[in-house]
C-alpha cells in the first residue's frame, strides 16, 4: 500500500468522520481499522484485542477518575466558595483584587481538580456576581477566569499530563514537576498583565473592598478583622494540595496512590464544610464516570490508530519525508506550534495529543527534543486551544455562567492570554531549565 494511499485514507477518513459528527474516539478507532485492513488484511485485525486490553488495562490511567472525582467533590460541596473568598481577602489590596484573585484561585484550585474546564467553572460561578456587582469589566472578569482555567491542565496534578506520560512513556512525577514553575510561572505573567491593564485604565477595576460580604457581621461579632475568618478557608485547600504533590514528589505515592489520597481528604473537607450529602456524592460520582469514559474511548480509538500507523509503516516513511525536507530542529519546533495552534481552533486538547502524537512522536524523538520539556510546552499549546474560537471550551463555560453576556465578550477578553501564552512557549525555548530544573533536582 503506498504512502500516498495511507496518508489520503488517514486525513481524508478522519476530516471526513468528524465533519459528519462522528465521535473523536469512533472517528480515530474507524480510521485506524480501516488502514490496519488495507495494509495487513484479516490478520491485521487481530492487533485490536490486544490493543484495547493493554490500555484500558493500564494503571497509570487509574489516577484520571481519582482526580476527576477530587475535583468535582470539592466544587460541588461548595468548599471551592469558601476556598476562593478566603483568596480575594488575601489579594484585596492590589489594584483591581478580584481580577488577581481569580488568576490566583484558578491556579491553586487546578493543583486540586486537574481539569481546566472544572477551574473556570468553579471559580467564575462564585467570581462572576460578585465582580459584576462590583461593575468590573466584563472583559476583564471573563478573560482573567477563561485563562485562568487553563492553569487547570498545566500546574499539576494534570488530566493531560498523566494522558500524555502514559503515551509517550515518560514518568508522570517528573511530568508533574516539569509542570509546577512554568505553570506559576504563566500564572505570574497573567498577574503581571492585569496590573499593567489597571495601571493604565483604573475604570476597568473599580475600587472598592474585594472580598465577600457572607461572613462579615460574624467577624465584626467576634471582634476580628473583617475578612479574617474567610482567609482562613484558603489553608484546607493547601493542605490537601500538599498531601497529595508532597505525597507524589516524596516517592511515598505514585500518582494514582496520590488520586486516592485526594479522593479521601476531599471527601473530608466536604463533610467539614457541611456540603457532603448523596445528591453530592452521586453527582460527583456520575461525571467522573462520564468523562473517564470519554477519556478511555479516545485512548482506545487512537491507540488503534497508531498501531495501524506502525503496522502499515506510515510513520516511519512520514518520518523519512518530514527529515528528508531539511528542517532544522527549531524550523520543524515552529511548525509544531503553528499545527497545534491551528489545530486549536477545531479540536479539543485531547484529541489534538492522540490524532498527532502517533505520527509526530517519532519525529520529536528525532529531533532531539526531551519528552518531558516537551509535554510541559505541549500542554500550554493545549491550554492555548481552551481560550480560542470556536471550539475553546473555556470561553463556551464561561459565556454559560456569566448571566446572558455575549460570547464575543468573552472570545475579546481571552484574546491577549493567547499572546501571553505564546511568550510562556518562547521563554520556555530560551530557558529550558524552567521546566526541567526541579524534575533534575527531585530525582536526584
Amino acid at each position: 500500500m503506498s504512502l500516498d494511499l495511507l496518508v489520503a485514507v488517514l486525513i481524508g477518513g478522519l476530516a471526513f468522520l468528524l465533519l459528519i459528527g462522528q465521535w473523536t474516539a469512533f472517528a480515530l478507532g474507524t480510521t485506524g481499522v480501516v488502514i490496519l485492513y488495507l495494509s495487513k488484511g484479516v490478520i491485521g485485525l487481530e492487533a485490536l484485542s490486544s490493543v484495547v486490553w493493554n490500555n484500558t488495562a493500564s494503571y497509570i490511567l487509574v489516577a484520571v477518575p481519582l482526580f476527576l472525582l477530587m475535583g468535582d467533590l470539592i466544587l460541588r460541596s461548595g468548599v471551592s466558595g469558601y476556598f476562593y473568598r478566603g483568596v480575594v481577602v488575601l489579594l484585596r489590596w492590589l489594584p483591581g483584587g478580584l481580577l488577581h484573585a481569580n488568576i490566583m484561585s484558578c491556579a491553586i484550585f487546578s493543583a486540586v481538580s486537574g481539569s481546566s474546564v472544572a477551574t473556570a467553572a468553579t471559580v467564575g460561578t462564585v467570581a462572576i456576581p460578585e465582580m459584576t456587582r462590583r461593575q468590573y469589566a466584563p472583559r476583564m472578569i471573563f478573560g482573567s477566569l477563561a485563562a485562568g482555567g487553563t492553569l487547570g491542565i498545566l500546574i499539576p496534578p494534570s488530566i493531560v499530563m498523566i494522558l500524555y506520560g502514559a503515551l509517550v512513556e515518560e514518568s508522570i512525577a517528573q511530568l508533574f514537576m516539569a509542570g509546577l514553575i512554568p505553570g506559576l510561572t504563566l500564572a505570574g505573567i497573567f498577574m503581571a498583565y492585569i496590573a499593567v491593564r489597571i495601571a493604565l485604565n483604573p475604570a476597568l477595576a473599580p475600587e472598592g473592598k474585594a472580598r465577600e460580604d457572607i461572613g462579615q457581621e460574624e467577624a465584626e461579632e467576634a471582634g476580628e478583622e473583617p475578612g479574617w475568618r474567610d482567609a482562613l478557608h484558603v489553608l484546607p485547600i493547601f493542605a490537601l494540595l500538599a498531601v497529595v504533590l508532597g505525597s507524589i514528589y516524596a516517592g511515598i505515592a505514585t500518582p494514582t496512590e496520590a488520586g486516592g489520597i485526594g479522593v479521601a481528604g476531599a471527601l473530608l473537607l466536604a463533610a467539614g464544610y457541611r456540603g457532603l450529602n448523596w445528591e453530592v456524592l452521586r453527582g460527583s460520582l456520575m461525571s467522573a464516570v462520564r468523562t473517564t469514559c470519554m477519556v478511555v474511548f479516545i485512548i482506545v480509538g487512537a491507540q488503534i490508530l497508531a498501531t495501524a500507523l506502525t503496522y502499515s509503516g506510515a510513520s516511519r516513511a512520514i518520518s523519512e519525508w518530514v527529515l528528508a525536507l531539511g528542517l532544522s530542529k527549531w524550523m520543524f519546533f515552529a511548525m509544531l506550534v503553528l499545527l497545534y495552534v491551528g489545530l486549536g481552533f477545531f479540536v479539543d486538547g485531547l484529541s489534538m495529543i492522540y490524532m498527532t502524537l502517533p505520527v509526530l512522536l517519532p519525529l520529536v524523538r528525532t529531533f532531539g527534543f526531551d519528552l518531558v520539556w516537551f509535554g510541559v510546552v505541549l500542554t500550554i499549546l493545549i491550554e492555548l486551544g481552551q481560550i480560542t474560537p470556536p471550539v475553546g471550551l473555556n470561553l463556551f463555560t464561561i459565556h454559560g455562567i456569566s448571566g446572558g453576556s455575549r460570547f464575543s465578550e468573552v472570545v475579546r477578553g481571552a484574546a491577549p492570554y493567547v499572546a501571553l501564552m505564546l511568550a510562556m512557549i518562547l521563554l520556555l525555548v530560551l530557558f529550558p531549565g524552567l521546566a526541567l530544573w526541579l524534575p533534575a533536582t527531585m530525582m536526584n
